[in-house]
């Protein structure tokens, strides 16, 4: 069987030096003898570029994604991912590629578009404590829980992996991340069930620490779609994702039953 190492060697030398973004599919996942992971997908054929196509192309973890330094490779299985081929291996059959430069180059000329609030059609790829990653064209952002629902409850109960969710751009961090809002907010239509009582301890995991003109917030998930707005307490050392025993102060229930009620409460142990 012909092969780009013997057909298309020229092209494929161009194909790098340009650093032409190609895209294929996920198509296995595997570790090598080091214990780093990296997936498969295959070089597409681009008679534009004089490539006829069918090499694999291996994609190690350290280079699949431009935002995150511990992709989870798991998600992005079966997808259809950019890539950049960056190094080319004849003895062992395989092309090297970075899916993190193609990102890089998508997401400049992305940004030119962003400040005119186009609406972008995205993927849902992974979550965290705070909302979704969302990609749109190959770049990833994050899609916050107070700028998917209204009463800032968790995507989850809402999205699952594979999703597809029209998005525009919120805001872009210092670094160039981006953050994406969708185009109308969802309202709970289910009423929030709860047994929180005033004088009642309950474990929860600390969401996010705000500074107000008063002090220092810290919000304390206790069940899904429900915070507690905590003072940061002055004998406790807390931080983001720690697992925290929280005394709750006042419930205050929402005007309809749909609403999240407001909890405030005291930390009075760092898990």
């Amino acid at each position: 069987m012909s092969s780009v190492f013997d057909k298309d060697l020229k092209n494929l030398d161009a194909l790098m030096q340009n650093e032409v973004i190609c895209w294929g599919e996920v198509t296995r996942l595997a570790r090598d003898e080091d214990g780093q992971g990296y997936m498969v997908t295959t070089l597409p054929a681009m008679s534009q570029h004089g490539i006829s196509g069918g090499e694999r192309c291996v994609i190690y973890s350290n280079e699949a994604d431009a935002d995150n330094v511990s992709p989870h490779l798991m998600n992005l299985m079966g997808r259809r991912v950019p890539f950049v081929v960056t190094a080319a291996e004849p003895e062992n059959d395989r092309l090297i590629a970075s899916r993190k430069k193609a990102q890089i180059q998508l997401k400049a000329a992305m940004l030119q578009d962003l400040a005119n609030s186009r609406i972008y059609e995205g993927t849902v790829t992974g979550f965290s404590r705070f909302g979704a990653y969302i990609e749109v064209n190959g770049v990833t952002g994050h899609l916050r829980n107070s700028d998917f629902t209204s009463d800032h409850s968790d995507v989850r109960e809402y999205l699952s992996v594979g999703d597809s969710i029209e998005v525009k751009c919120k805001e872009l961090s210092q670094e160039g991340y981006i953050y994406w809002e969708v185009v109308s907010k969802v309202h709970r239509t289910k009423p929030i069930s709860h047994d929180f009582e005033p004088d009642t301890v309950v474990l929860g995991r600390v969401v996010r620490i705000n500074q107000f003109p008063r002090g220092v917030g810290v919000f304390v998930n206790l069940q899904t779609g429900i915070d507690a707005l905590c003072s940061l307490p002055r004998e406790l050392e807390v931080e983001e994702g720690a697992r925290v025993s929280v005394k709750i102060e006042t419930v205050t229930p929402g005007a309809r039953p749909t609403d999240t009620p407001r909890i405030r409460g005291r930390i009075v142990r760092v898990c």
